[in-house]
């Protein structure tokens, strides 16, 4: 989603991209080309998403941006980003070969150029349910996004996901009428350049939201390591997960975190209790995303057994929460949504967020049609400037 134009300009490479570097930096990073890699910054505890170092970039006046790949031989990243600046993805290759330039001439000078086209098109949320047979009004959300970035297949993000969605469906929906609540089992369009699927469907049944009791996002679901599951701020189900955890008879993880990257994020804002899959593990050695993103995210990669235990876990899972007449939480209310952003140190990215709408604003009569037609319709809230 960069926007089409030119660039030109000196190099700065920022490294990580750690966010107290763009206001400490910001003489030396206007005008100039800013390179950024793919890692996350050394002692931060949240993870840093590139949108957020693309739109600090911005805010310190850059000209355009480099998001370089931080793992050898993995080619160049892609991602979406806001369309105000040109910005590409190379891989780790190329942006080292411009750092040691760097340290060799003092100064490297650039022309950045891109070629590309933002589209309004449609998509789709594919949806298909299994109703419970207690004719109670609460339902359990299942869901991963099915679409992926278009240099790959995306396997690992998001086929896998979308694969044991539908596969949890194809194993209950045998035993339906053996499943008091409702189930809803979604795959969501969009979500790779903003959420839109998952946040469309939000908006657009707000009276349905009261009723859901849980939502599962398989997000890159079913990689290698063991399939754990991880509350999104949610002690008062670590009694429950724990439960299923001993019915399956393994080591499982269990953790307590949120990220507002994924399609469970809309969700979180409504109040609802929400949680993924995955190994904190396996996810602390890979160090990021891995072939996710890049155009080696293809069928190879899958861990077939990984994702046939996940499905198996989460079927557990499901089993479970559908047959439980009392749900043992309650939905956050906005106060606490606001502390549990807060306390994520996510009201940094909603203040950027507005700090980026004030920014064009002022620059409203040089904007470009694309970024133009991008300010006009975000609201200044860190969703809208994915």
């Amino acid at each position: 989603m960069s926007s089409e134009g030119t660039a030109e300009g000196e190099l700065i490479y920022l490294g990580a991209g750690p966010i107290h570097i763009y206001e400490e930096l910001k003489d030396e990073i206007e005008d100039k080309i800013v390179m950024v890699n793919s890692g996350n910054p050394r002692g931060m505890k949240r993870f840093l998403h590139r949108s957020e170092k693309y739109q600090r970039s911005v805010l310190a006046g850059a000209a355009g941006w480099i998001f370089m790949n931080h793992y050898p031989a993995y080619g160049p990243p892609t991602g979406g980003i806001s369309p105000i600046i040109p910005g590409v993805g190379v891989s780790y290759e190329d942006g080292m070969y411009l750092v040691r330039m760097l340290d060799r001439k003092g100064r490297v000078k650039l022309r950045l150029e891109t070629k590309c086209t933002n589209l309004v098109v449609n998509t789709w949320n594919v949806v298909g349910d299994i109703n419970g047979t207690s004719g109670s009004d609460e339902w359990i959300i299942y869901g991963a996004h099915y679409e992926g970035h278009d240099i790959a297949v995306g396997a690992l993000d998001d086929a896998t996901g979308a694969a044991i969605v539908m596969e949890l469906g194809r194993v209950l929906v045998k035993e339906k009428k053996h499943l008091r609540h409702n189930m809803r089992f979604i795959c969501f369009g969009a979500e790779e350049i903003g959420l839109f699927g998952s946040r469309a469907y939000c908006d657009d049944h707000p009276d349905f939201m009261k009723n859901i009791r849980f939502m599962m996002n398989f997000d890159a679901a079913g990689r290698a390591g063991r399939q754990g599951f991880c509350l999104h701020g949610w002690p008062g189900l670590e009694p429950l997960f724990g439960e299923v955890i001993k019915e399956i008879g393994t080591d499982l993880p269990m953790w307590q975190t949120v990220g507002p990257y994924s399609d469970h994020w809309p969700f979180v804002l409504k109040g609802i209790p929400t949680a993924t899959m995955g190994d904190p593990d396996e996810t602390a050695k890979r160090a990021g995303r891995g072939f996710g993103h890049t155009k080696y995210d293809t069928v190879d990669k899958v861990d077939l057994r990984a994702m046939r235990e996940c499905a198996g876990n989460a079927a557990v899972l499901a089993l479970k929460i559908t047959n439980m007449n009392k749900w043992p939480v309650k939905h956050r209310s906005q106060d606490e949504i606001d502390k549990l952003v807060e306390t994520q140190g996510l009201d940094e990215t909603v203040r950027l967020g507005i700090k980026v709408k004030e920014y064009l604003e002022k620059r409203r009569s040089s904007l470009r049609p694309e970024t133009l037609a991008y300010l006009d319709r975000i609201s200044g809230s860190w969703d809208e400037v994915l």
